[in-house]
């Protein structure tokens, strides 16, 4: 991971403009832990867009019950987080142009992130969520895709959510099960469209699938 955000400083520096990281993936796969250790590690001032606020909330999934079909059977299960249609991307797409076109943005307020301003004087803006598969490539200067596998997203969920949130484990793994199955179907095809994807797993942690991105 160091060798990638030591990559991203460099290209940074050299290019000294504006620009609009994109970092994607789904829940536990490393995107935020990446996200922070870059900010960390950048000499000023950045815009951290989380785009968490666009996504459909899940009172309102729970009513959107969708038929597919996953390795040769059929289901039917609520709309996740993994499927484009849960995410509010015309939204997001207009306040990123925003950012590229020099205007202060409030991001949306939400329960967990109170609403605060993008400054148009920070020139290097991140954009860091799962919304971020779905929107626009060309709204972005480069994109990062993280995930993991089933294993190891489902260890990391339940070392969390057991834990933190006490949540019962016949209720995460139902849950794990329709969201990985959604995942694969819906959403990790959009990772061939990003510059970098990494995967991790319990055995190694950072795995660099693909990258067409250089300084």
């Amino acid at each position: 991971m160091m060798k990638m955000i030591q990559t991203m400083l460099e290209w940074i520096e050299r290019e000294n403009r504006s620009l609009v990281i994109g970092i994607s993936g789904h829940g536990a796969a490393g995107k935020t832990t990446f996200t922070e250790q870059l900010v960390e590690r950048l000499p000023f001032d950045v815009n951290v867009l989380n785009t968490d606020p666009y996504i459909v909330s899940s009172d309102i999934r729970k009513y959107t019950m969708m038929p597919y079909t996953y390795e040769g059977v059929a289901y039917t299960s609520k709309m996740t987080a993994c499927h484009p249609a849960a995410h509010f991307i015309p939204a997001l797409e207009r306040d990123i142009a925003m950012v590229h076109n020099g205007l202060d943005v409030m991001t949306i307020d939400a329960h967990y992130a109170p609403s605060e301003r993008l400054h148009r004087k920070h020139r290097i803006t991140i954009v860091e969520g799962m919304s971020v598969a779905f929107a626009h490539a060309d709204l972005f200067d480069v994109r990062l895709y993280f995930y993991t596998d089933s294993e190891t997203e489902f260890h990391r969920r339940a070392s969390r959510d057991i834990t933190e949130r006490g949540m019962k484990l016949d209720y995460l793994k139902a849950s794990h099960n329709d969201r990985r199955m959604q995942y694969e179907l819906f959403m990790h095809p959009y990772s061939e469209q990003f510059d970098i994807v990494v995967k991790s797993t319990i055995a190694q942690p950072w795995i660099v699938e693909k990258n067409t991105f250089s300084i």
